[in-house]
């Protein structure tokens, strides 16, 4: 942002200089270069006020009454000089066009100018004035989605993708749009690494889910109960380890300064925060164990009608025991709802994006870990920027009442997997092709 905008300072002051046969072809010269000439056709481009002529727009540190007092030239000058050009300009001419510009916003727009009303209130018998407004044809563009059938070569990548594993992003970005999970999955086209000149809301997470890492992998080691000591001693490190995870994946250079401060600040806030409610549970008696820190799980699934091998895999955040029920976590820096973890259609789970691609991501973590852990178990998340709200859990609403179950057990891994199961059924059909869907915008 800054180069290009340094860019556009010196692009405007700098200065073209036009270059021509002076006998021959279309001469194209500024205002002040015209003077004494006659032409035969003259055509004068911007004839708006504030343009031709330029009006108070000269740049002077002498205020208009000094120069008034003191007989300076000022901008009435400067005027009267551009209207004796103006019309020397048109006096031996015999075709002259004059254009302008009739929209009130845009680069030289505004009024006409007012030689052009003079002209019109003033009119010389011998003048011939016609008047021709001139706008673009703008044609309707109709937007086609797009589509892309599957050939042979795009089956055998699915293939290849369902054995190294589908990951909850690669399905949930084919049920937000399957072109996108055609382009970045199937092509390998990704989104360009932009340069962070400040630091962007994926790496704040990625230090936040760093630094949690950091402090609790040796409790996940040994299965380990979170106790008041750590906690406090992990609270009193915070500024040093967030510290240490941004030289690591941002920049070695000082975060001490300007908007990076503030966002290292932040994540700070988010990690003491947290332990610091963890600290809270403590003291309220409860227990939690530490199972698993950042654990890469895969799982294969077996579905009627697909002859190769197809797995599920995921990095799920954390997995513990509290008061000895498991408890699948995913840490979220950006705002999360209780409400955007209920669901009360299973069918919607892979067809609306919007409202339950969080579930879908808790539940395939929570199917990945079914029958290696205690049952019932629940999952969910917690909201860096909501963590008053504790542990949001995934919940199956009841239509007809507000009843909510908030546990995981044997019959909704099975709903899950239904759905799941047709989901990746689509993907691999060959006769179904990635259709692109029309994203509604977000009005923030």
């Amino acid at each position: 942002k800054i180069l290009f905008g340094l860019y556009k300072d010196l692009i405007g002051t700098t200065t073209l200089d036009i270059k021509g046969q002076p006998f021959k072809g279309l001469q194209i010269m500024g205002m002040l270069e015209s003077r004494v000439l006659d032409f035969e056709r003259v055509i004068i481009a911007s004839v708006n006020e504030g343009v031709l002529p330029a009006g108070k727009s000269a740049n002077s540190f002498i205020p208009f009454e000094l120069k008034k007092a003191y007989n300076l030239p000022s901008y009435k000058e400067k005027d009267a000089v551009y209207t004796y050009h103006f019309y020397h300009l048109l006096q031996r001419s015999a075709d002259i066009k004059l254009l302008y510009n009739t929209e009130t916003d845009g680069l030289n727009a505004g009024e006409k100018s007012r030689f052009l009303i003079q002209l019109e209130v003033e009119k010389q018998k011998n003048h011939q004035l016609e008047t021709i407004t001139v706008s673009p044809q703008v044609p309707k563009i109709v937007s086609t989605l797009k589509q892309v059938e599957k050939t042979p070569d795009i089956l055998e990548k699915l293939k290849s993708l369902a054995e190294s594993g589908f990951s909850p992003s690669a399905l949930t970005t084919y049920i937000r749009n399957p072109l996108d999970f055609y382009t970045q999955y199937i092509l390998g086209i990704r989104d360009t690494d932009a340069v962070e000149e400040t630091v962007a809301a994926n790496t704040l997470g990625t230090a936040v889910h760093n630094t949690l890492e950091y402090f609790y992998k040796a409790l996940a080691e040994e299965k380990a109960l979170v106790t008041e000591l750590f906690l406090k001693e992990s609270i009193k490190n915070t500024p040093e380890i967030v510290a240490a995870q941004f030289k690591e994946i941002y920049t070695k250079a000082p975060l001490d300064k300007g908007k990076n401060l503030l966002i290292f600040e932040v994540a700070k806030r988010y990690v003491i925060n947290f332990l610091k409610a963890e600290l809270n549970e403590i003291s309220l008696g409860n227990e939690t164990k530490i199972l698993q820190i950042e654990a890469d799980l895969k799982k294969e699934i077996f579905i009627e009608g697909l002859d190769f091998p197809i797995f599920i895999r995921g990095k799920v955040d954390r997995i513990d025991a509290y008061n000895g029920k498991t408890r699948i976590i995913d840490y979220k820096t950006g705002k999360v709802l209780q409400n955007e973890l209920e669901i009360t259609d299973w069918e919607l789970l892979t067809t609306d994006y919007d409202k339950y691609s969080k579930p879908f991501q808790v539940l395939t973590y929570a199917s990945m870990v079914s029958g290696t852990v205690a049952e019932p178990m629940e999952a969910g998340v917690f909201s860096f920027k909501n963590m008053q709200a504790g542990f949001l859990k995934f919940s199956k609403k009841d239509e007809n009442s507000k009843s909510k179950n908030f546990d995981i057990n044997e019959e909704t891994i099975e709903a899950y997997s239904s759905e799941l199961k047709k989901l990746i059924l689509e993907i691999c059909n060959p006769s179904i092709p990635f259709i692109e869907k029309e994203i509604k915008q977000k009005n923030w």
